[in-house]
């Protein structure tokens, strides 16, 4: 008896494509599901009716897909771990679907290598619902989403989609709280280390930091808006080294998230650069990693638990009532003050 993995090799498209197929998804083009479904009467398979029916019914189970800059490793890798963004944001989710019946379902996904993919809990209809959490994502994800027709909401920082319910928090707003909090402080030299292009939440920072020069508020020196490769704390340590190493020395840094902080910390510890006597810092999102910084860093916090229980009751009332209003709600930021940041006046 075929399987829809004989299927798949004999048609030469994958395991994946053959269930869109199944399932009468309007994600495959005409000509790829003719193919497919001539393979599949050339060798007499049967799709598992209880299998499909399963997909089909309601499962009870809620969706975290969290996306990734690139596909998921297999070993540990301490650079792509130490954000605690989406684990903060799926702790509140847990909170919120707390007083439910639903269970939860955790996926990392990465839209960015092939635009067209889905993630596997929603593809395969294992979920009722789900939660997209983070960035990056391809362009075309959301509109795949929306076709495949079950209840989703954006969730994380920038994480606003048209159409769609998204919880998110406004790093626009966050990058002026953290230059604001420095020139209130004396500075005068502000570089800004922001998170790679590829993350929707870099253009908004950049746009809220030119708007500031474009103001009179700031005056920030060509190249002192400094984009890392990755999100993380490697990344930001070589791109700030290049930054320093060309001879250019702030007073105050501001920087996109914690573990991109650290990265330059890191740099400035091994030059014998007192922080904050010789340099201040800011950091967006805080976490548990903040707090424990030598020395602790101030920080924007941006209420990421928050994020996940609204995100939660957005999720469970969609679902409850299909044809509601489109939800887009804004959580906002405040200053968290610790000592990395020293009063220049």
């Amino acid at each position: 008896m075929a399987t829809i993995i004989d299927v798949a090799r004999e048609a030469h498209v994958s395991h994946s494509t053959v269930s869109l197929v199944l399932n009468n998804s309007p994600l495959v083009k005409k000509e790829t599901r003719e193919h497919v479904l001539q393979v599949i009467d050339r060798l007499h398979y049967v799709p598992n009716d209880s299998a499909r029916s399963l997909s089909r019914r309601i499962t009870n189970s809620l969706g975290i897909i969290i996306m990734a800059e690139e596909s998921p490793h297999t070993s540990y890798d301490f650079d792509q771990h130490t954000g605690l963004c989406s684990y903060n944001i799926s702790t509140g989710i847990m909170d919120g679907l707390s007083d439910s019946d639903y269970g939860l379902i955790t996926e990392h996904f990465c839209s960015i290598n092939d635009p067209d993919a889905l993630p596997k809990a929603v593809l395969n209809r294992r979920v009722d619902g789900a939660f997209i959490v983070g960035s990056p994502y391809s362009p075309e994800l959301f509109g795949h989403l929306k076709k495949i027709g079950i209840p989703i909401v954006a969730v994380g920082v920038n994480s606003f989609v048209e159409g769609l319910d998204s919880v998110f928090a406004d790093p626009g707003e966050g990058a002026r709280l953290g230059i604001e909090y420095l020139l209130e402080k004396g500075h005068k030299k502000i570089c800004y280390i922001n998170s790679p292009r590829t993350f929707h939440s870099h253009d908004v920072r950049e746009q809220a930091i030119r708007k500031m020069e474009e103001e009179g508020k700031l005056k920030l020196d060509a190249g002192w808006m400094i984009s890392c490769e990755y999100n993380h704390g490697a990344s930001s340590y070589e791109a700030f080294r290049t930054f320093f190493d060309a001879g250019n020395r702030p007073d105050g840094i501001v920087a996109a998230n914690g573990q991109l902080a650290l990265g330059a910390m890191r740099y400035l510890y091994e030059q014998g650069v007192r922080i904050p006597d010789e340099v201040s810092i800011v950091a967006y999102e805080d976490s548990s990693l903040s707090g424990y910084a030598i020395p602790p860093l101030t920080t924007v916090n941006i209420q990421k638990e928050k994020m996940g229980t609204e995100a939660a009751r957005c999720l469970l009332e969609r679902i409850r009532n299909p044809k509601k209003p489109v939800e887009k709600i804004v959580i906002p930021s405040y200053m968290v003050i610790r000592d990395s940041v020293k009063d220049r006046r």
